[in-house]
């Protein structure tokens, strides 16, 4: 099993628009939603390939419900969504009391050019990183490789990712950061 650590993960809003410009108004055409965040993604393509994945890092609120529910259906694309792809993700995602991020991309149907907004993310208070470390121990134990990825929501610290580090390479699991 491969394991994706994806601390601030995301729902990603896509909204078509046939023409964005600054300062008006838009009607939005096609509507996409996914759960994201770079961790979330690498576990997509990994599924695709045939790899069994497990997802962890946090999740709360309303979105983070939408996200959950998202990742244990069928993707939209087909690709890396369990029961659909080659090989299953599977979620370990710890609850948190803040609510998830959304990032909306924005395109321009004419250009093809894309606006992104990317919310901060929720607080991660001191007793849900413990949390998170614990259930990251664990997971560890059947973990074949450990890809870190991504931003850090705020409440984490700057030496979060060395901090994960240490236990993999410690029990001998190679990691990407």
């Amino acid at each position: 099993m491969i394991l994706t650590v994806t601390l601030n993960t995301a729902l990603d809003l896509t909204y078509d628009v046939p023409k964005l410009v600054p300062h008006t108004s838009h009607r939005v055409g096609d509507i996409s939603e996914r759960p994201g965040g770079k961790g979330l993604n690498v576990a997509r393509v990994l599924s695709a390939l045939g790899h069994e994945t497990t997802v962890t890092g946090f999740a709360g609120g309303s979105t983070g419900a939408v996200l959950r529910e998202l990742l244990a259906g069928p993707s939209p694309d087909g690709a890396g969504a369990p029961g659909t792809a080659p090989a299953p993700i599977t979620d370990a995602l710890v609850t948190v009391a803040g609510n998830t991020r959304r990032t909306i991309a924005v395109v321009d149907r004419t250009t093809g050019d894309t606006t992104q907004l990317n919310e901060p993310g929720p607080l991660v208070t001191a007793d849900e990183w413990t949390a998170f470390l614990g259930r990251y121990e664990e997971l560890l134990a059947g973990a074949d490789a450990v890809a870190l990825c991504g931003s850090l929501p705020p409440g984490i610290h700057v030496g979060a990712y060395a901090e994960l580090v240490r236990p993999a390479r410690a029990a001998g699991v190679p990691v990407l950061l």
